[in-house]
């Protein structure tokens, strides 16, 4: 459904960006990791759309290696396995791969409801895990995925790709130098084009006799076999957190690190279903969301303000890549390899000498709006956080969005998706209605 901008960066910034990320979360476990010689031996649980993605990008940092598939989806299944050697594992037994000696890390991509299920399980393994965003379903599962980490000590990596990106980086100096002044909102937008009002028409493949639709299901409700619910999952709360959870964990995250911030604390939600009104979704195609947050690190208390309209065709934003910072000295709009600083006066670029060895000499567009360009080459942000992620997972660095990072993130997403849910606000600080 969305059409997601690709950016380009310099994937030797890599090791830059995981020297100034958050630390990985303590643990007790002893720990083996691959030979720096080795590539790393991965499995993906869960071969759908982000799935396939994440596991293209990762085999191609060439520091890794595929050791094994699983998907309840016949269809994901026999589409790679034609392309690959005996060596590999193919199941829709996600067990199957946990219990191999011979896999080093997952990649999990399946729905939100078996995201933490799986990662403790994962870990309790000795994986280490790649969790796709958010890395939680309910509010009440993120300490225990917490504590599996702590207790296994195993390298554990939410998948929210701009963390590792040349954009978040440079506005995080930015800010942490005053630059804007202090800040009072940052603001985020997603938009995608309308989709055609039409029953759904699942594929001739997608029946019960190719997918496992009680494992699919999980702890959440019984009901019949229905192919829409299982290939938009997203559009359902008992599988996903919809777009709060899908789109604006994204910018959340952003925040979090370039703030410094960890729980806001008030949050409210409002919004609906205006366009796709057929029966397709319980989840909001409209959803605007206001966070609070305190001012933790003397940069400001600011309110982070996003919204999602999946019927808006005309906007083109996408807030992964392209969101703002405002200050009371300026603003920063924040893409993955670009950031362009307007101020209200005249800017004082000398100001910004300090960074210049990081971030190169900025484009002068006017005397108060510059553009700073990331370093050349093509890569990506995308390639980067798995980069980064392999570099943990052998030993030789920090990780990137560690678990009670995610935890974080994911819990404030959730709240705006439970305020929508409630229709009223909530407490951030404890997850109540405030």
């Amino acid at each position: 459904m969305y059409n997601r901008k690709k950016f380009i960066r310099n994937a030797l910034m890599s090791t830059v960006a995981v020297a100034a990320l958050p630390k990985l979360s303590g643990g007790t476990g002893i720990k083996k990791y691959p030979q720096k010689k080795d590539l790393v031996r991965l499995a993906v649980i869960g071969k759908g759309r982000m799935g396939s993605s994440d596991l293209r990008t990762a085999l191609s940092t060439g520091m890794a290696t595929l050791a094994g598939v699983c998907d309840i989806y016949d269809k994901n299944l026999d589409a790679l396995r034609q392309q690959s050697g005996k060596e590999v594992v193919f199941t829709r037994e996600y067990r199957d791969i946990l219990n191999r000696k011979d896999i080093d890390a997952v990649i999990i991509g399946t729905p939100d409801h078996w995201h933490q299920k799986i990662a403790i399980e994962a870990m309790q393994a000795g994986k280490d895990v790649y969790c796709e965003k958010p890395v939680i379903h309910s509010l009440q599962e993120g300490q225990a995925l917490i504590t599996a980490q702590e207790k296994t000590g195993r390298i554990f990596q939410m998948g929210s790709q701009g963390m590792s990106s040349w954009g978040n980086q440079l506005a995080k100096r930015i800010v942490e130098a005053g630059l804007i002044g202090q800040i009072t909102q940052v603001e985020g937008q997603f938009t995608s084009p309308p989709q055609a009002l039409r029953p759904f028409t699942a594929p001739d493949d997608a029946t019960i006799q190719h997918i496992w639709w009680d494992r699919f299901l999980g702890n959440a409700p019984k009901r019949a076999f229905d192919a829409q619910r299982f290939l938009n999952w997203r559009n359902w709360s008992d599988y996903g957190t919809g777009v709060a959870g899908d789109l604006f964990v994204h910018v959340i995250a952003s925040t979090h690190f370039i703030m410094g911030a960890g729980k806001p604390e008030n949050v409210y939600s409002t919004g609906g279903i205006r366009y796709y009104t057929d029966g397709s979704r319980d989840t909001p195609d409209v959803l605007l969301g206001y966070l609070d947050y305190p001012d933790v690190q003397k940069k400001g208390a600011f309110t982070l303000s996003l919204s999602a309209n999946q019927a808006d065709g005309v906007s083109k934003k996408w807030g992964s890549t392209d969101f703002t910072i405002k200050g009371t000295r300026g603003l920063l709009n924040v893409g993955w390899d670009q950031l362009t600083l307007k101020t209200p006066g005249k800017t004082d670029i000398a100001a910004f000498s300090p960074l210049k060895e990081w971030s190169g000499d900025p484009v002068k567009v006017s005397d108060n709006e510059y553009v700073f360009n990331g370093p050349k080459g093509a890569k990506g942000a995308h390639h980067d956080h798995f980069v980064n992620f392999f570099t943990a997972v052998r030993g030789e660095g920090k990780n990137v969005a560690d678990t009670r990072f995610g935890v974080q993130a994911s819990t404030a997403a959730l709240l705006c998706h439970e305020s929508y849910r409630k229709r009223r606000a909530l407490d951030g600080r404890s997850g109540k209605g405030a």
